[in-house]
């Protein structure tokens, strides 16, 4: 009797051993992803570079777990481009989440501060995408549209337009990124559904604001430039055009003069010297508008070395944020 009440009781064990086992390989299965985050995560250090970024985007704990378990790193153009080779961004490649990993750009120029946090965040959050349900995800897809339909912002509705046309697929996946850390103001939906990522997202968004400034600034000032240099250039045409004309007809009268003097058709010295002075007088006055016209050339001069200097600084800040290698000089 009490073996056969032994026999079911280490029957009913090992069915509810099998039970859980069964749960916890169901489990599993179910949470695949979330496993094999775990196991990533197991033994992984971040440098102190990365926890940095991490630390300076205020990424929240959910944030710098997909950021961490995408074991991220910081590479130089060379490495990077091992790494990186192409993708669906439609800006310069700064970053890239490719199998599961992230890669960022050591963009190290200090006229540039916040690019790598803007990059690190934006990767992150390709990584948080990957990993949303599906049910969960379709509800996301359809607060980035509604946001879409919202934007109002010139540079990112070009974004917008230019996934569209040439990756429709890869639209919602990016803005997802781009909208968390280049926009300023968003739906509260999105804000909320954001701080699951970020304890300040719009600290991200200043690093953005930060880097882009830098750019329309300059270009504000080559604009500017431009504009100054297009007015004095027609300035100077205008009227080199009519002193030539005035020194034309100043050489005529000159010449009349010196054939009237000599053939004796002044009638006195009083109107000689009077014809004479009238002639030295608009010949002054020439002088004095070839010697502004000159000032004006000086001007147009000095802007147009200031525009070209400024080039030179947007050729240098663009170079800085481009992980293509440069072309090699030929041999002429």
């Amino acid at each position: 009797m009490e073996s056969t009440i032994s026999n079911k009781a280490a029957s009913a064990v090992r069915l509810l051993i099998s039970l859980a086992l069964l749960a916890a390989s169901g489990w599993i299965i179910f949470n695949r992803q979330f496993v094999l985050d775990q196991l990533s995560l197991l033994g992984y250090r971040p440098g102190s570079a990365v926890t940095a970024l991490a630390a300076n985007d205020t990424m929240t704990s959910a944030g710098q777990r997909y950021f961490f378990v995408s074991r991220p790193k910081i590479e130089s153009r060379d490495q990077f481009n091992q790494n990186c080779t192409g993708g669906s961004e439609q800006t310069i490649i700064l970053g890239c989440y490719v199998g599961q990993r992230i890669y960022i750009f050591n963009v190290t120029d200090p006229r540039l501060p916040g690019v790598k946090e803007v990059t690190a965040a934006h990767e992150m959050l390709h990584a948080a995408y990957d990993r949303l349900p599906a049910a969960e995800r379709q509800k996301v897809d359809a607060m980035i549209l509604r946001q879409v339909k919202q934007t109002s912002d010139k540079r990112i509705l070009e974004l917008i337009a230019s996934y569209q046309k040439s990756e429709p697929t890869q639209l919602v996946n990016e803005m997802h990124s781009i909208f968390a850390t280049e926009v300023r103001s968003l739906s509260p939906e999105l804000e909320s559904y954001y701080s699951r990522y970020f304890s300040d997202r719009l600290r991200v968004v200043s690093y953005s604001e930060g880097y882009e400034k830098v750019f329309t600034d300059l270009r504000a000032q080559q604009d500017r430039l431009l504009t100054e240099l297009n007015r004095l250039n027609a300035e100077i045409k205008s009227r080199s055009d009519s002193l030539n004309s005035q020194i034309s007809q100043l050489n005529a009268d000159i010449s009349a003069f010196n054939q009237r003097a000599r053939s004796g058709g002044f009638a006195s010295q009083d109107e000689f010297n009077r014809a004479r002075a009238a002639l030295a007088s608009r010949q002054r006055a020439l002088q004095a508008e070839r010697d502004a016209i000159n000032n004006l050339i000086a001007q147009f001069n000095a802007k147009r070395q200031e525009l070209l200097a400024l080039n030179v600084q947007a050729q240098s800040l663009n170079q800085s944020l481009s992980s293509t290698p440069q072309a090699v000089p030929t041999v002429q």
